[in-house]
């Protein structure tokens, strides 16, 4: 099993190191087989003690804390970065940025009140229910994303990939 952001996961496939992806990027369609595993709620969060954890809010009224978002290439950071787009601003827009590509150095730094961060609920639930991270309840931009079982187009592979991929959604 490789752990990798959605960029480099595709280029892997394309290069025929490994057969298949679990992505939460986006992707070429066209270039690639495909079924959704899964559609997750992706979240704005902060520490529990943030003013922020009382809502609701608008995304605008976060541009005034640090934002700790994935490095580029992966594909949380796309869906933030689209998100922003949609409302003609950038990741620049916010205080102060700072890229990391660890969800868990991601996780420990918004739970220590160190900024806002933007992740998968999937990835946040222990998190969640132990009180540790809270949700930032945001009236303007609430947002689901697939993740997506991905693989070459046309191989010959292709059946075995579904059987793979009946598998891993049965369990």
């Amino acid at each position: 099993m490789v752990v990798a952001n959605t960029r480099e996961l595709l280029k892997e496939i394309d290069e025929g190191e490994v057969d298949f992806a679990l992505v939460e990027g986006f992707f070429e369609k066209s270039q690639y087989d495909h079924l959704t595993f899964s559609r997750e709620r992706y979240l704005p969060l902060c520490g529990p003690a943030s003013p922020l954890a009382r809502g609701p809010h608008r995304l605008e009224e976060l541009l005034g804390e640090r934002l700790l978002l994935r490095e580029k290439g992966s594909g949380t950071r796309e869906i933030l970065d689209r998100l922003l787009e949609s409302r003609n601003l950038s990741s620049g827009d916010f205080r102060e940025l700072t890229e990391i590509n660890n969800i868990n150095v991601i996780k420990g730094l918004a739970r220590e009140g160190r900024g806002v961060t933007f992740l998968y609920e999937a990835a946040v639930k222990r998190e969640l229910k132990e009180g540790s991270l809270s949700v930032i309840a945001l009236e303007d931009a609430r947002i689901n994303h697939d993740f997506t079982f991905v693989w070459r187009k046309d191989s010959v592979f292709a059946d075995y990939y579904r059987g793979i991929f009946r598998e891993l959604s049965a369990g």
